[in-house]
């Protein structure tokens, strides 16, 4: 299959192509390679939107946060003792590979050569690069609040030490890239769509990808900022963001060793089964008579949903020695990962409309993301009968309404993007999250702490950033978490 090799040749970013040239001629930079290819820059890049639903095979921890997954085997994430977050690979090599993109293409001199072009369209390639680093960039300040950002990745203009910016600052400026990047997308251009492994060079989709971003950002400043949330959120929703299953984002794993799903490689290849639902969801999806527990989970040998507690201590393990487990579909080789579903998009757009943040139907909506939810696993045929529930009808004060629009939105990003369900939870509290027995903590993380290599030779700016943000800890929230989690 030839997107094995294009992956393959991808894997190194800028520097698969430094290996070309004379190699005894020692003014050639190896970092900075004379043809980097657009093409193989993107579809590397494009590799990174799994690690949002889904940290590697042994550390998911943005699927532990929210209590997706317990740890059924040996217990060392669910306690919170993995304290901080590696951000410099989203750096040196996504966002690298992005900007390189953004400048091949808008350099006069290298815009129109063979190695820029074939990807596609200039203003499409751009677009999509901005997107995308967006993307990148929103869950880096989300889990770690300031961050290098305007002096980031500018090296090669003499920027080592680069300052960290606030949160607040970020996502204004995320939001005008945003904004522009949404009007230059040209849908009657190209990207090439053997490259472009996430929405195969479809620019509508783009489009509504771009414009839902805006909204996830929007929608969190519900509490910290509501006037520029709801400025924001309407230009966004005006524009248009995800409504159909078709328009999700998801990343499609193969059935190749180079690219194959992570629970595969844990559970098929390992045979370690390190984890499986947790007893958190499975028990509020049995509660609700929810009828995605069948598709998340597989019950144990005696057809029963039991998860396994969450965060116990290691020799409590023993009482839980038949758990249910994941449903297969999601650890299939080339079982794709779902990062953000139009589902999450719709709920987000009823919790607007229940501030008034937007003139739609707030029910409509509310009942138009469980249906989407519903429909990604072909549960079609039972939305009206799970909505009649008391439980989950849309009744209710508008801040109950908001809690049901919440819940619905947690119950459906299992297996998805993990740190946009944790960013609900630290705003909103639900559903209503602590950590596990064996835990250190009093409460589930804020943030994540900053990785050590990250700054050890930028001290100076680090220090500045823990001085006006707070201490480097899990107790520190990020700018727009001003409510309180009891």
């Amino acid at each position: 299959m030839k997107y094995i090799k294009f992956i393959a040749i991808a894997l190194t970013g800028l520097m698969t192509f430094s290996s070309c040239g004379d190699f005894g001629d020692t003014n050639i930079d190896p970092n900075n390679p004379s043809m980097p290819d657009t093409r193989f820059l993107f579809t590397y890049a494009c590799k990174v939107t799994p690690l949002f639903t889904m940290v590697g095979t042994y550390d998911p921890w943005n699927q532990l946060y929210p209590q997706y997954l317990s740890e059924r085997q040996n217990i060392q994430y669910s306690g919170y003792a993995m304290t901080d977050f590696n951000a410099g690979p989203y750096y040196y090599e996504r966002i690298r590979n992005l900007n390189t993109i953004i400048s091949l293409n808008t350099d006069e001199q290298t815009a129109n050569e063979s190695y820029v072009v074939l990807f596609g369209t200039a203003n499409n390639q751009i677009a999509a690069s901005r997107t995308l680093r967006a993307f990148i960039y929103m869950h880096l300040t989300d889990i770690l609040g300031m961050i290098p950002y305007t002096e980031a990745v500018k090296g090669d203009e003499g920027i080592f030490t680069p300052k960290y910016d606030t949160q607040q600052f970020i996502y204004e400026d995320l939001d005008r890239d945003l904004s522009e990047a949404y009007s230059q997308f040209d849908e009657s251009g190209t990207l090439n769509k053997e490259f472009d492994i996430l929405y195969s060079g479809n620019i509508a989709r783009w489009k509504k990808f771009n414009a839902s971003i805006r909204m996830m950002m929007a929608i969190k400043l519900s509490d910290v900022d509501p006037a520029a949330g709801k400025a924001r959120f309407a230009k966004a929703y005006a524009d248009g963001g995800m409504v159909s299953n078709d328009d999700r984002l998801e990343y499609k794993y193969l059935s190749e060793t180079a690219n194959q799903n992570p629970l595969y490689d844990n559970i098929v290849v390992s045979g370690r089964k390190d984890f499986a639902p947790s007893k958190t969801i499975l028990d509020q999806l049995l509660a609700y008579n929810d009828p995605r527990i069948d598709v998340y989970a597989d019950p144990n040998s005696e057809g029963k949903y039991e998860g396994v507690p969450y965060g116990i201590a290691q020799a409590e393990i023993i009482n839980y020695p038949d758990c249910a487990t994941f449903d297969p579909r999601y650890y299939q080789q080339n079982s794709p990962m779902v990062v953000i579903s139009p589902s999450h998009i719709l709920l987000i757009q009823a919790e607007a409309a229940v501030r008034g943040w937007i003139n739609a139907d707030a029910e409509a909506l509310y009942k138009a993301g469980i249906a989407a939810s519903f429909g990604q696993y072909g549960l079609d045929s039972q939305v009206d009968a799970y909505c009649a529930q008391p439980e989950i009808a849309f009744t209710g004060s508008d801040q109950q309404k908001i809690e049901k629009i919440a819940m619905q939105r947690w119950l459906g990003n299992f297996m998805q993007d993990g740190i946009e369900a944790w960013s609900d939870w630290r705003r909103l509290n639900v559903p209503k999250l602590k950590p596990g027995s064996a835990a250190t903590v009093t409460h589930v993380p804020y943030r994540r702490h900053y990785y050590p290599d990250d700054y050890n030779t930028n001290v100076p700016n680090y220090e500045a950033a823990i001085a006006a943000q707070g201490p480097d800890n899990f107790d520190t929230r990020v700018w727009w978490d001003v409510a309180p989690n009891e």
